[in-house]
């Protein structure tokens, strides 16, 4: 009879010992996902302080950006003209890397792995950015994902920004 109730009471024993542990797993995945999401924070932030301390420092990028804002850019779209195709050219591989980061924002947004009120402050703005400066210099979006086509989209519906055709490309 001692045996039986030694046994009962390991059992509840070592259940307890189970229930715990499972609990303190659960505790140290939320604690991991709360440092991957302060890790994308601050790998986000990174790569937006170095891109602009590129830009102030390089000096090309804004010489072009003056240039073209001197010329009436962004409400006039033909301002584009004022620039050599080397300033051309080099404006769009900016911007090709731009839509690299704005998807990846998006994408992150999406996965969640970025604060919400982050996602909503700042996503939107550099995307309004990106459609306007895209559009202007003709680079494609045919290369990303849909869901960020898409959002874009919606974004460019909402605040009557140029929009691209659903595959990525832009309207004729």
């Amino acid at each position: 009879m001692d045996l039986n109730k030694t046994n009962q009471w390991l059992t509840v024993i070592t259940n307890i010992g189970v229930i715990a542990g499972i609990g303190l797993l659960a505790y140290e995945l939320n604690q991991n996902s709360e440092l991957m999401r302060a890790e994308m924070h601050a790998i986000r932030a990174e790569a937006k302080t170095e891109r602009q301390m590129f830009l102030a420092n390089d000096g090309v990028i804004s010489a072009i950006s003056a240039k073209l804002f001197a010329a009436g850019y962004p409400q006039d779209r033909a301002a584009i003209n004022s620039l050599s195709y080397e300033e051309r050219f080099r404006l769009a591989i900016f911007i090709e890397g731009f839509k690299e980061a704005v998807a990846n924002w998006h994408y992150q947004c999406q996965e969640r792995l970025l604060d919400q009120e982050l996602c909503d402050a700042g996503y939107p703005s550099e995307a309004r950015s990106l459609l306007i400066q895209a559009r202007a210099m003709g680079v494609e979006l045919t290369n990303m994902r849909r869901s960020f086509i898409l959002d874009l989209r919606r974004i460019a519906k909402e605040e009557d920004l140029p929009m691209p055709n659903e595959d990525g490309t832009w309207p004729e």
